[in-house]
């Protein structure tokens, strides 16, 4: 398989970008995590990390976006985030749960009312997280999607 030129890396970006954010309905703190989660996909297998990820083991698993790029993954994508858009249904809860947990996953963007935890409180979020980081990936090879 060929590389992909980089304006077919440009247009997915932007499709994908405009699907998600139809998903949040363009709700404040979902538009933020979708468009954060998009940056740093597209990047040089960059992850947006505002803490010490390094013990996680969610941090080892390799970053394929860069390397894999599969239109019919995006395609995929596409489509399942206008249906999400257009129901209120699975689609919708999935895309909404991964906006909350991104946002509760940097402590840097939490609302002001919530408390920051502390460095032993991380310990055992982060075995939630590689949970979490496991069926998403699970999910992603089931319907070949490309969510994070």
């Amino acid at each position: 398989m060929a590389s992909p030129s980089r304006l077919e890396i440009i247009h997915a970006y932007r499709h994908l970008l405009r699907a998600g954010l139809r998903a949040v309905q363009y709700a404040f703190p979902a538009r933020i995590s979708i468009r954060t989660k998009l940056r740093h996909a597209f990047r040089l297998d960059s992850v947006p990390a505002l803490r010490d990820t390094s013990t996680s083991p969610a941090s080892r698993l390799p970053r394929v976006f860069a390397s894999k790029f599969s239109q019919t993954r995006i395609d995929n994508t596409i489509r399942f985030l206008d249906t999400a858009a257009i129901r209120l249904g699975l689609e919708h809860s999935i895309v909404k749960n991964l906006c909350a947990v991104e946002l509760r996953r940097h402590s840097a963007i939490l609302p002001r009312s919530t408390p920051l935890m502390k460095a032993d409180e991380w310990i055992h979020l982060n075995l939630i997280f590689d949970e979490y980081d496991d069926t998403i990936r699970m999910l992603n090879e089931t319907m070949e999607l490309e969510l994070r």
